[in-house]
């Protein structure tokens, strides 16, 4: 047959780990349903285990004085803790009290910011994956970014293109056209590459060339912004009848 447990206004209880001894209220024991944590030693503990009647003398205050109960004196004895540190531990340990739903919420934002920091300090090589773009964008919002560093040659259009002979010069082709930013950011103007081949398909000869010298004007102009359209022109050697086919690519 369970016995139960008579309880005085004032209660003392040990500590079954380090034997710290705690002063309690009934009122405040029914509150923690027994379960308390030892201020002295960390551990969690059933205070009914060796819950007594305190037997001591105690001023008309002493419930307030139980709250408020200092380390025990230079004379060696137990410190004797109120409810309140038994359960929550001093305020050095206030940070490993915050309980598994704290912990975890601690875990998912420093998880976040790791993920955050890599995107960032990746950002260059990511901005060419259309999977990951819109996160590297979102973080350049908050964080300073080089628009100069950002390439993508996959989403640049070539929108128009034209070789024919140049009106002028001798020996000479113009080639003219446009091309526009398809990625969703804005990206540096990239070199240009023009290659020429023979009925066989075969290189006759290519060359890279930089936007200083494609541009119609503004020669120094370095990042073109999302759905912008550049217009280019340019003059090269005519490699004779042999070249029939001409081809475009971006770096």
């Amino acid at each position: 047959m369970n016995k139960r447990t008579q309880l005085g206004e004032v209660m003392e209880t040990t500590c079954s780990q380090c034997g710290s001894r705690f002063r309690l209220a009934e009122r405040e024991l029914r509150k923690a349903f027994g379960k308390v944590r030892c201020g002295q030693c960390g551990s969690v503990f059933n205070a009914l285990h060796s819950l007594k009647s305190y037997e001591g003398e105690l001023s008309p205050d002493h419930l307030q004085r139980l709250r408020a109960q200092q380390d025990a004196g230079a004379d060696g004895k137990p410190r004797e803790l109120s409810l309140h540190e038994a359960m929550y531990g001093t305020e050095r340990r206030a940070f490993f009290s915050i309980g598994p739903f704290g912990w975890f919420v601690g875990i998912l934002l420093l998880g976040a910011i790791g993920i955050a920091q890599a995107v960032y300090y990746q950002r260059y090589h990511l901005i060419e994956n259309p999977r990951y773009q819109q996160q590297v964008v979102n973080l350049c919002r908050v964080l300073p970014c080089d628009k100069t560093e950002f390439a993508s040659p996959e989403q640049i259009r070539m929108l128009e293109r034209n070789v024919f002979t140049h009106p002028i010069a001798d020996n000479a082709l113009m080639v003219t056209g446009s091309f526009s930013n398809q990625a969703p950011f804005a990206q540096k103007l990239p070199d240009m590459l023009i290659s020429l081949f023979d009925i066989q398909g075969k290189l006759i000869a290519n060359r890279l060339f930089t936007p200083a010298e494609y541009l119609l004007e503004d020669q120094g102009r370095r990042v073109f912004e999302s759905g912008a359209t550049v217009q280019f022109r340019l003059e090269i050697v005519d490699p004779g009848t042999d070249a029939l086919t001409y081809e475009f690519e971006f770096y």
